[in-house]
């Protein structure tokens, strides 16, 4: 049944995740576009790394829901904002990336793009904060510097602070309890249904 020598040949798997905080000295070591084999809906990853912890952060699709046309264009374009924030660590100027596009894919294309012509060795500053659903990820917010590339810190100019609404302590995520009823219960039923005599038959 048990074999030390089976159970030897399984190899660990751990991988040491950047935790919430601002961190210097930190390198975007990949970026890729796919969709979720669980979902199907795509996604953009962003992958960071400093002294081998690591963090992904993942941009998806957008969706409209119950958004209006306006409310659906200013989520696309905190969205963008995001995105344009990291690519601004990488030399490139507002006037270098202008876009317009039509769907998510182009913009994920784009991005890849100018990240594939960039010089990647390029050390960042980022903030790293616990999500609504307890994972590590950059912030949802545009009008906030959450990255920055270290040359700006090293003259002095750096702006990424912790903001009131960053999450740096883990949330705690209780397990929703799901009502499961006594089948055998005689909560709802009649009085005819529920039977007084415990040894009787329920009809």
């Amino acid at each position: 049944m048990y074999s030390s020598e089976r159970a030897n040949k399984i190899v660990t798997k751990d991988v040491a995740y950047l935790p919430a905080g601002i961190h210097d000295n930190v390198k975007l070591v990949g970026v890729r576009c796919e969709n979720s084999p669980v979902q199907g809906n795509m996604f953009l990853e962003f992958k960071f790394e400093q002294d081998g912890k690591v963090m992904t952060h993942t941009e998806w699709t957008p969706t409209r829901g119950n958004l209006d046309e306006t409310a659906f264009a200013k989520k696309c374009d905190t969205q963008f904002k995001r995105i344009e924030q990291i690519l601004l660590c990488y030399g490139y100027t507002k006037e270098d990336l202008s876009f317009n596009g039509e769907s998510f894919k182009e913009l994920c294309d784009w991005t890849i793009d100018h990240l594939n012509k960039a010089d990647l060795n390029t050390l960042l500053r980022v903030k790293v904060i616990y999500n609504d659903k307890g994972y590590t990820a950059l912030p949802k917010y545009a009008t906030f510097t959450f990255i920055e590339p270290m040359s700006i810190v090293e003259e002095g100019k750096s702006v990424i602070t912790k903001l009131g609404i960053d999450l740096f302590e883990k949330p705690v995520i209780a397990d929703t309890e799901k009502s499961n009823p006594n089948p055998f219960s005689t909560a709802g039923m009649t009085h005819t249904e529920s039977n007084n005599d415990p040894n009787g038959l329920p009809f």
